[in-house]
């Protein structure tokens, strides 16, 4: 991380880095195995430990797991993340207005159409899933991919604890005709409404037991 060892160049020897840290070779290989989950080295037999640059893919799969890394988050907690992601979100929507091709409004459509026709609320939120994240590729920017990505993911995990498949299909809609039309003043609208949705949603999973939702959707 100090820049000692740029990407493409080889780490010393276990032996040598015991010595420098005084360390057992243990700690070592547990730091190596750490960092080698990370992304950020390569470790093969008989050549050493190479460091490598991150992944998009890892990047992402470490943010989930930090995201889901401390059990269920608190009502402060999942505000604050859904602030990041309206933000986030809004300038998704707004540059997939402009940088949209046919195979990228092909794909949102298709999220779209798979979530109005789901059979299930597993096929729904994974619809839904597919929808957002397609508009992040769509907006031509690979880190929005590696924040929202995830972002997305807790927030439709969370959602679910509602017990409910309401994802607001008509929010979706209003989104996908908007970037279609090219309309990013619209598509930010769009995005600022289903979001108002989803901060509903999460308060309800997250103030009301389960116990009590459940005996609400049995009419008790």
């Amino acid at each position: 991380m100090s820049g000692e060892f740029p990407p493409g160049s080889r780490l010393p020897r276990e032996h040598d880095l015991e010595e420098r840290f005084h360390v057992s070779r243990i700690v070592i290989r547990e730091a190596m195995k750490m960092l080698e989950d990370r992304g950020l080295v390569e470790v093969q037999a008989g050549r050493g430990t190479t460091v490598i640059t991150p992944s998009s893919e890892r990047v992402t799969s470490s943010l989930l797991r930090l995201l889901r890394g401390n059990g269920l988050p608190k009502i402060e907690e999942m505000e604050q993340l859904l602030e990041i992601r309206e933000a986030l979100e809004e300038s998704a929507a707004a540059l997939a207005c402009a940088r949209a091709n046919a195979d990228d409004i092909s794909r949102i459509g298709a999220a779209l159409h798979s979530m109005r026709t789901a059979r299930g609320p597993m096929e729904v939120y994974a619809a839904d899933l597919r929808f957002h994240v397609s508009i992040t590729h769509a907006a031509g920017n690979r880190f929005f991919e590696m924040v929202l990505e995830p972002l997305t993911e807790v927030f439709l995990k969370q959602i679910q604890l509602t017990d409910s498949v309401n994802i607001g299909i008509k929010e979706h809609a209003r989104i996908f005709d908007a970037i279609r039309r090219r309309d990013p003043v619209e598509a930010r609208v769009a995005v600022r409404s289903l979001l108002k949705a989803t901060r509903l949603d999460v308060r309800r999973a997250l103030l009301v037991p389960r116990k009590n939702r459940s005996a609400k959707s049995r009419g008790e």
